[in-house]
């Protein structure tokens, strides 16, 4: 063997080991994630500032403790999901830009109140100046600092009666909250005060922002405790661009999709919008690879109802195995019917 041939192994082996020995990369609020497109539209020409889903703690047994990476899309809803799973980092993501300034006015409010009844008091309509004053002398250049109160001023009332509504919901279903229970509040706050929350304008659909939170937490060696869809997925196929995005996440059997639909030909949860869906990780994967699956609700019309309400469903089989499962069902159905004439 040649000295020159030599030295080039010798090279190859030490970078090898030297890319072996670096440390996985921290993840942490720095990291800047490439941000998709502005859309050309809104849903409904609507900032969707607060969310609708009354029965999120239909969520819960699924999501606890789950620890990971939380990545949700809308507002509200991931404070509570994401301190029912004790997630390790909050990756919270909006196409609509109103919503990802709105979080960052949250970010604020979380750092400067020590307790749920002192971070209630800040959204309340007497604290409207202290929270003014919060943004413009923490808030970075005049852009950002008018983009936060804009978004502040305009939601700040319907995140008020959010909030106390959540309080409500809670208490009814004799559930812990992020805005009462003093341990829930602490590890959001906690998460915000190590930067270990990282907000970013995203759409599930184009090819910048998800496909990046895949490699980044890949890199890091984290998997996807809790993927929380809202109800994004009636408003668009499962076309290339989604099933590409959705398999970069890391997410396997231990992970937990979580989204509701408000679509007709599933069942709703009784006086609500919305049918609640609960999802192993490998399972929706499994889907993403079926050519037959063009939207979600033909996914979840192979979903079984859990029976506890009607309109919550659980699914971990993969397409063949559902599409059996139903079948088998059907067949059953009809022998009963038959017997009784």
């Amino acid at each position: 063997m040649s000295a020159m041939r030599v030295l080039a192994l010798v090279v190859l082996l030490a970078s090898a080991v030297a890319a072996a020995s670096e440390p996985e990369p921290e993840l942490t609020g720095s990291i800047q994630l490439p941000a998709d497109p502005t859309p050309p539209e809104l849903i409904r020409d609507s900032h969707y500032w607060i969310s609708n889903e009354d029965h999120l703690g239909l969520f819960h047994e699924v999501v606890k403790d789950k620890r990971g990476v939380y990545l949700g899309v809308g507002s509200d809803q991931n404070y509570l999901l994401g301190a029912w799973a004790r997630a390790e980092l909050l990756v919270l993501m909006d196409f609509d830009q109103s919503i990802v300034d709105l979080h960052r006015v949250y970010r604020l409010i979380f750092l400067a109140a020590e307790t749920p009844e002192e971070f209630l008091r800040l959204w309340s309509r007497e604290s409207r100046e202290e929270v003014r004053r919060l943004i413009q002398e923490n808030a970075g250049t005049r852009f950002e600092k008018a983009s936060l109160l804009r978004a502040y001023g305009t939601a700040r009332w319907a995140v008020e009666r959010r909030l106390k509504r959540v309080v409500e919901q809670m208490r009814k279903a004799s559930l812990p909250s992020f805005v009462v229970d003093a341990g829930d509040y602490a590890h959001i706050r906690g998460l915000y005060q190590r930067n270990k929350v990282l907000i970013v304008r995203g759409d599930l659909t184009a090819n910048r922002t998800v496909a990046a939170i895949g490699r980044t937490t890949t890199r890091a060696g984290k998997k996807l405790g809790v993927l929380y869809l809202s109800n994004a997925e009636q408003y668009f196929p499962y076309d290339r661009d989604y099933r590409s995005n959705m398999r970069a996440l890391p997410l396997d059997d231990t992970s937990v999709v979580v989204r509701t639909s408000g679509q007709r030909g599933i069942t709703h949860v009784k006086g609500t919008y919305y049918h609640y869906n609960t999802q192993s990780g490998s399972s929706f994967l499994a889907w993403l690879e079926d050519v037959k699956t063009r939207d979600v609700r033909g996914m979840l019309r192979y979903a079984p109802d859990t029976g506890k309400p009607r309109g919550l469903s659980r699914l971990d089989m993969g397409p063949t195995e559902a599409r059996e499962a139903l079948k088998q069902k059907l067949l059953e159905k009809r022998t009963r019917r038959m017997a009784r004439n």
